[in-house]
């Protein structure tokens, strides 16, 4: 089990010592949820979105039903601000609301791959988590890369399809609907 630094007796999955606070946070990777292989081949190149418009309706349907908010996990945030990041997602139909995006730990360079993206992935989001002065009332990450540090928080999607309606499910199950 990983341990969150700051909150000695909080391993991921058991009852925290630090605060929570009533915010729910999806952690949102992009390539593998939002768009997917198939999309970025079947589309004619001069009409290309950058997500697919059935994961993007998906998404704000995660969001409306829990009142989520989105923390940018995507490796996209390396070459984007958050400010941009807002802008990306809104330009193709999000109606959530972008708080932040996870810090980058092991920038991705053509000679340096990282060896393990999936345990970066979760340190990444754990740091983050660790940086907020209360914890959130849940969380869930939208990933198509394996992490297992976080599995139970975990909704994998398969980068041939991205976001279907059965991870909606399973993310509004780990998030708690809202009232």
């Amino acid at each position: 089990m990983a341990r969150l630094a700051g909150c000695p007796s909080l391993t991921i999955g058991m009852a925290s010592c630090c605060p929570r606070s009533a915010m729910k946070i999806v952690f949102l990777d992009f390539d593998g949820v939002m768009n997917h292989y198939l999309m970025l081949l079947n589309e004619d190149r001069d009409v290309r979105r950058q997500f697919s418009p059935p994961a993007v309706e998906r998404l704000n349907t995660i969001v409306k039903r829990t009142g989520a908010r989105v923390v940018v996990s995507s490796s996209w945030r390396e070459w984007n601000s958050v400010d941009k990041l807002r802008t990306l997602l809104a330009e193709e139909g999000f109606e959530g609301e972008v708080l932040d995006h996870t810090p980058i730990l092991h920038p991705r360079t053509m000679r340096m791959p990282d060896p393990n993206p999936g345990y970066t992935r979760c340190m990444e989001i754990m740091q983050w988590l660790d940086a907020r002065p209360e914890r959130p009332e849940s969380f869930v990450a939208l990933d198509d890369l394996e992490l297992e540090l976080l599995a139970a928080y975990h909704v994998k999607t398969d980068s041939s399809t991205g976001l279907l309606d059965e991870h909606v499910t399973m993310a509004v199950d780990v998030l708690g609907e809202s009232p």
